[in-house]
């Protein structure tokens, strides 16, 4: 009798190649999700993290700036941690920005302040403190917006106007990124000092800011800042050049005008 050799065909091999195949696909999937869309968003995430850490840090140097200006303090220095972007100070290259305060039958009083200034890596955010003032602003996009205003303000009791115009440049070239201190001092050569004038009711006081370039343009911030109903200040009538502003101090009593000039510089350690 004939044999006949039967054969049978086993394809537990087949599916266990099907299934390695099927999942890892589903795990090459996952990662070029996470990479596409996760991946960018932690980016993000991270750099606004970093945003506004430095905003708060500025905060930080605004109080060591207010020691020094009305704390008869002499030194400061704070540790401080900068990421995603570089701290510097930026001197006045240019004639612009600058405060001018004028006040009749007097000289004008002119101030470049000067800023420390944050720039983060992308270049989207820049964060400044100018004149006692936290700035922020986002190139490319119209406008800009305090975190924490300067000490200026007008007492009604004893009708008198304070305004504190400060100075700040660099030394050595200050540049900072990491972790690292950043110590300001008060000029030795040009000690804080206070002017103050008499301002009859009636008359009026300027007070101009006139800005930078657009590229660093902190006009906004400062607007909404002289438009606070604290300060009674009102926008001149005048013509003012394109990213000037002028608004006037008018008391309707005899007030007094005190003005506040502060001279510092910041050490890089």
């Amino acid at each position: 009798m004939r044999r006949i050799k039967r054969s049978d065909n086993h394809e537990s091999g087949v599916s266990e190649t099907v299934g390695f195949i099927i999942i890892f696909g589903i795990v090459m999937t996952g990662i070029g999700l996470v990479t596409l869309y996760g991946y960018p968003m932690l980016l993000q995430q991270q750099a606004e993290a970093n945003v506004k850490n430095m905003q708060k840090t500025m905060i930080v140097l605004q109080t060591d700036i207010n020691s020094l200006t009305f704390k008869n303090v002499q030194y400061q220095e704070t540790a401080i941690q900068v990421a995603g972007g570089t701290l510097s100070v930026k001197d006045v290259p240019n004639p612009k920005p600058y405060f001018e305060i004028q006040i009749p039958s007097e000289p004008s009083v002119i101030v470049y302040p000067g800023k420390l200034r944050f720039i983060s890596e992308d270049g989207a955010t820049i964060i400044a403190l100018e004149n006692g003032a936290v700035i922020t602003r986002y190139p490319g996009i119209s406008g800009s917006y305090m975190n924490a205003e300067p000490r200026w303000y007008y007492d009604e009791t004893t009708n008198t106007f304070v305004i504190t115009l400060i100075r700040i440049v660099g030394r050595e070239d200050f540049g900072q990124t990491g972790i690292g201190t950043v110590a300001i001092e008060l000029s030795d050569t040009n000690p804080p000092h206070d002017n103050r004038y008499s301002i009859p009711a009636g008359s009026s006081v300027n007070i101009l800011y006139h800005n930078d370039l657009p590229n660093d343009d902190f006009f906004r911030a400062w607007e909404m800042y002289f438009q606070k109903p604290d300060l009674q200040l009102s926008e001149s009538t005048g013509n003012n050049p394109p990213f000037d502003l002028n608004y006037e101090f008018s008391p309707s009593v005899d007030s007094t005008l005190v003005i506040k000039t502060v001279n510092m510089t910041v050490l890089s350690l």
